[in-house]
């Protein structure tokens, strides 16, 4: 009877994007810079203009970021563009930039921590997450933040 009564009242974690699925929105992408060690890899996303469409059933979202820039300590990697999040959990998955001719573990890496949260005003949806990126080896670790608010019409 409670494992019932659990699996009616408490949501499941389905692997999902909750912004409407196949309607696009526009944002406005907040810059960050991560660096673990000084002298090291680092990462950034500029400021700038994103939209996000999430498929129909959230498994998937298509979204641009305006400057993408990764660093592995050796070589810089340009990534900014449209890309894909792959959701493998609710919170979780891998992000595929589109038109690149580097390495796969630079052009998929992971995302962690996404989450939508609701803006100052009803129409304001905030986004984030991080992406973990690598080329391999944990000197040339990197984790970005993003946040990107929506505005939904």
């Amino acid at each position: 009877m409670l494992l019932t009564i659990a699996m009616t009242l408490l949501p499941w974690g389905v692997a999902q994007a909750q912004l409407p699925g196949k309607q696009v929105v526009g944002g406005q992408v907040h810059s960050a810079l991560a660096q673990a060690n000084p002298g090291g890899a680092w990462c950034f996303v500029g400021r700038g203009l994103s939209i996000f469409e999430a498929s129909a059933n959230g498994s998937q979202a298509a979204i641009s970021l305006p400057e993408v820039f990764y660093f592995d300590g050796t070589t810089y990697y340009l990534l900014n563009g449209l890309s894909h999040l792959n959701f493998t959990s609710p919170t979780g998955g891998t992000i595929k930039f589109r038109y690149t001719d580097y390495p796969v573990a630079v052009t998929i890496p992971a995302f962690t921590n996404y989450s939508e949260v609701a803006g100052e005003s009803a129409n304001l949806t905030v986004v984030n997450f991080s992406i973990n990126f690598t080329n391999g080896t944990n000197s040339s670790n990197c984790t970005l933040p993003v946040t990107i608010k929506y505005e939904i019409n």
